[in-house]
């Protein structure tokens, strides 16, 4: 089965950052996220919870690749199926690292890896990459090769800012059985993710790429992906009150434009707390 194939371009991918002089390369603010943008080293979601609600329904599950935690986790909950995307293709080395790590490390070097790789400036200053490198796929070793002077790994807070999603030494034992290979990747933005696939799946997360998406486009991004989702299937919109809240009219309006083949929800995550974490969620029905 084939699935869209991304073309390294690394004349690109280092075009996109910018040498700092003493303070070593950087990656060009300006562009927001790209192509070549640097990858979160731990997701900032409660993928826990969220993973948790499907536990055991779905799975073939699409899902952002988010450095590799997402699928992880659904992998963890029984997951067989896993498909990942993203825009930029430093997230599938980020996760091809971590699921090549979790084969080899222990949860106390898998922590101390993921620090490594958020600050470090250079390739070298990652301890286990040598010994990670031959269970990586051949084109992310390439990349990592070529941009050895590159922070790819920048994007966001130090992991040590969100403990919490660290997996437990249960999970890091569960993962370590669950996940047998790389995940498979397909490198796109949002809009262009309908056009890459090939299957329907049990769920999709798209986790929360539609902050930043007006209500139209945040529409026509769901209606394209209603004939990958199976019947019955889930389609995670939105994770995070913050994002929902302010897309909240999108969500509604989309209630309405979607009634016929779909419902439209959220799921909160403490029923009685009002400000508690919740999902945007869409089901298709028909």
């Amino acid at each position: 089965m084939k699935y869209y194939t991304p073309v390294l371009n690394i004349k690109n991918a280092q075009s996109e950052y910018i040498n700092g002089e003493k303070s070593g390369n950087f990656y060009n603010p300006t562009l927001g996220f790209s192509y070549y943008s640097p990858s979160y080293v731990l997701t900032n979601e409660d993928i826990r919870w969220v993973s948790n609600l499907t536990n055991g329904n779905g799975k073939r599950v699409l899902t952002v690749a988010a450095s590799g935690d997402h699928p992880m986790f659904y992998a963890m909950r029984g997951a067989t199926d896993i498909d990942t995307f993203d825009i930029s293709f430093c997230a599938k080395v980020a996760m091809d690292i971590k699921t090549a790590a979790i084969k080899k490390l222990s949860r106390d070097q898998y922590i101390q890896l993921l620090n490594n790789m958020h600050n470090a400036k250079d390739m070298s200053q990652i301890p286990y990459i040598t010994e990670l490198m031959p269970n990586i796929p051949q084109n992310s070793a390439y990349f990592i090769q070529q941009m050895n002077n590159y922070p790819i790994f920048s994007n966001g807070l130090n992991p040590s800012s969100y403990q919490e999603i660290i997996p437990t030494d249960a999970e890091y034992d569960q993962m370590r059985n669950a996940v047998q290979k790389p995940f498979k990747f397909i490198w796109t933005d949002i809009k262009s993710l309908h056009t890459r696939l090939l299957h329907e799946y049990d769920i999709i997360n798209l986790s929360n790429i539609f902050e930043y998406m007006t209500p139209q486009q945040i529409h026509q991004t769901l209606a394209a992906l209603r004939c990958h989702v199976r019947r019955g299937g889930t389609i995670i919109a939105q994770t995070g009150s913050w994002g929902i809240h302010r897309n909240n009219r999108a969500y509604y309006d989309a209630s309405q434009k979607f009634k016929r083949w779909a419902r439209v929800g959220y799921i909160r995550q403490d029923k009685n707390k009002a400000n508690s974490e919740m999902i945007a969620i869409l089901q298709r029905t028909r």
